[in-house]
């Protein structure tokens, strides 16, 4: 069987593996330290499939796709996992002879080295510059690996072998990452319609019932007011009626939370001074920051977006709010209004409990709350809501016992 041959028959086996990986990851909100197991279990099947199955030339020399599933895990997986596919491949190699396996072992732990360096740029990358870079990383590794055989130990190298490795392994790896990628984009896309979806059921319940409970809400309250003017009633009583008004303007605030998904826009609209208005809600968050022990710091530039003021204030209050009840024990809310390019920025930095990808992923849906008993989820919900109505995007970065991140962009108004 030719060369071309084997390493088809590799990629295929690679194809087929990685493919039921994917699979896994089409399973909504799995856990991260579960999902990497999976991947690395997936990844090593890989390697063996590979170099159980390998095209040996006339000196005795063997090649195979096993450095495809090494690139992937270098690039998507945790370092330990990259750490592991790279002991595995070094003692698979190893089991075939020190005579060229020495060349392999050090080719590999140098691009171990590279691919690790590499990692947080590539993966800042947009899709189409991660095929490229992942493509190019291929190439200079298959050209390396097959030169360097065919120099330093004289091995005979066919023309069908040296296109064949290097074309198939290159190709393989830009439709692995293709494949990967869009399923990134699709998983990505799922989420936010099943959001959306969820949204927009509370909308509808919103705008149907809230109108109803808010009028006897107000009728009531109104008369508990007078009861607790009133002059008959003991002053050891009125503490009941007071608890009863605060509990029903408790209420009047959370109907008033679902009533702002009931409007798809935001009403008048105006042109609103970044910096000026992070000042105002900075001032009104003071008091609560200073109870919690809590220092806030901002670092504010000047810039105008379009939104409604009320609407905006209440998103600033909301997530400056959550940053401090983030750190019960105290610590540092950083506040910064930056411009880039076209886009106003507002980053939001807790050094609090943080969130893990669960709830991460989870914020802003109905009903959803890190706050365990003592919230309800309608802040986040109304946050989404007026941001997405204001043409902006939310961006939320966290890890557990570390702190939270969050990045509000919006459209400048010039």
């Amino acid at each position: 069987m030719t060369s071309t041959s084997h390493f088809l028959i590799n990629l295929i086996g690679i194809l087929i593996l990685l493919l039921i990986f994917q699979f896994w990851l089409n399973r909504l909100h799995q856990n991260r330290l579960v999902t990497e197991i999976v991947m690395g279990l997936s990844l090593s099947a890989t390697v063996v499939l590979c170099m159980l199955y390998p095209f040996n030339t006339n000196g005795g020399v063997i090649f195979n796709l096993r450095f495809i599933p090494f690139i992937l895990g270098c690039l998507y997986s945790h370092r330990i996992t990259s750490m592991w596919l790279t002991f595995l491949i070094i003692c698979l190699r190893l089991m075939h002879g020190l005579e060229v396996s020495w060349f392999s072992c050090v080719s590999l732990l140098i691009f171990f080295l590279i691919t690790t360096k590499l990692k947080p740029f590539y993966n800042n990358l947009p899709m189409v510059k991660k095929i490229m870079v992942s493509g190019v990383l291929m190439l200079f590794m298959s050209t390396w690996i097959i030169v360097g055989v065919k120099f330093l130990f004289h091995v005979p190298i066919t023309i069908e072998l040296f296109f064949s490795y290097i074309l198939i392994q290159t190709l393989g790896i830009l439709l692995i990452v293709y494949i990967m990628e869009s399923n990134k984009e699709k998983q990505s896309l799922l989420y936010k319609i099943i959001r959306m979806e969820k949204v927009e059921v509370v909308s509808h319940l919103a705008a149907s019932i809230s109108h109803e409970i808010r009028n006897p809400l107000t009728t009531t309250r109104g008369f508990l007011q007078l009861l607790n003017e009133s002059k008959a009633i003991p002053e050891a009583e009125k503490g009941y009626l007071t608890v009863a008004i605060q509990e029903l303007d408790q209420a009047e605030r959370i109907i008033r939370d679902y009533l702002t998904f009931a409007k798809p826009t935001t009403e008048e609209i105006e042109s609103l001074n970044l910096k000026k208005e992070i000042e105002r809600a900075i001032n009104i968050i003071v008091p609560f920051a200073n109870m919690n022990i809590v220092e806030l710091s901002s670092e504010l530039e000047s810039c105008y977006i379009k939104g409604n003021a009320g609407l905006f204030q209440q998103v600033l209050v909301n997530l400056l709010k959550n940053g401090i009840e983030a750190m019960p024990s105290g610590g540092t809310l950083s506040i910064a209004g930056t411009v880039e390019k076209t886009l106003a920025k507002v980053t939001i930095t807790d050094n609090g409990v943080g969130m893990n990808d669960l709830q991460r992923n989870r914020l802003g849906e109905p009903y959803f709350s890190t706050k365990e008993t003592k919230g309800t989820g309608l802040g986040m919900m109304v946050v989404f809501r007026i941001i997405e109505s204001m043409n902006g995007s939310i961006n939320i970065e966290s890890e557990q016992g570390k702190g939270t991140r969050i990045t509000l962009a919006f459209p400048l108004n010039i």
